[in-house]
């Protein structure tokens, strides 16, 4: 009877037990915002808010985690270019063979106080949050990026409606991104390309915007052993 050596097997095993663990990461960059055509006639020039997020889903649909970015408020002129700098990165792990969904608003302000107050709020909370275990709310539903947004800091316990303090008018236009585990491996840097605008009597304006969803194998650091 041939025997059969076990031990290229066990080194396999050992050797791929002592490889250090590694992670999915997600980050969304918004690239460059182009201010083409403003809502704001008599001023020559609109101040502008946004928010933007990150929220993971586990492959189970739950919400697991939540990043949160914000940036102005700033005063826009007509064909004013605001670059990749000007704009906070953020980024979430992203949960083995769930999702990740990115969501932005773009917003005219019309009451400089109250916005000033909303985002001092939204900056409170620019780090990674967790999301309580066995949240429903914010499982797979139909919602617009705005209220996304001010669900999930609700349900995190933060108690802010972002979605409450904004009146319809103010919001220039709101994009949401899904992003699955297998799209990140299969597409690693995902460019979304936007455009928010209105052509209506009342009110014309044209903004374009870039945003990207990079992803990243990243090791996970151990735990040293004392």
């Amino acid at each position: 009877m041939k025997k059969i050596n076990f031990y290229p097997l066990l080194w396999v095993l050992a050797f791929s037990a002592c490889q250090p663990a590694r992670q999915t990461v997600t980050s969304m960059q918004v690239k460059t915002l182009k201010a083409v055509d403003l809502e704001e006639t008599l001023t020559r020039q609109d101040e502008l808010l946004m928010a933007y997020t990150l929220t993971s889903y586990d492959q189970k649909g739950q919400a697991v985690a939540m990043a949160q970015g914000s940036w102005g408020i700033v005063e826009a002129k007509k064909g004013q270019v605001f670059p990749e700098t000007a704009f906070p990165k953020i980024q979430l792990q992203m949960p083995l063979n769930g999702k990740i969904v990115a969501s932005l608003v773009l917003i005219e302000v019309d009451n400089y106080a109250k916005a000033q107050q909303t985002l001092t709020k939204l900056r409170t909370y620019n780090d990674y949050l967790k999301f309580p275990v066995g949240l429903a709310e914010l499982a797979d539903v139909a919602l617009t990026p705005l209220k996304y947004i001010s669900i999930s800091l609700s349900a995190l316990g933060i108690g802010f409606q972002l979605a409450d303090r904004l009146d319809d008018d103010d919001v220039l236009g709101e994009h949401q991104t899904v992003l699955t585990y297998v799209d990140a491996q299969q597409t690693p840097l995902r460019p979304v390309p936007v455009v928010f605008e209105n052509s209506s009597f009342a009110s014309s304006y044209r903004y374009e915007l870039r945003y990207d969803l990079q992803s990243q194998s990243i090791q996970v650091k151990g735990k040293s052993r004392r």
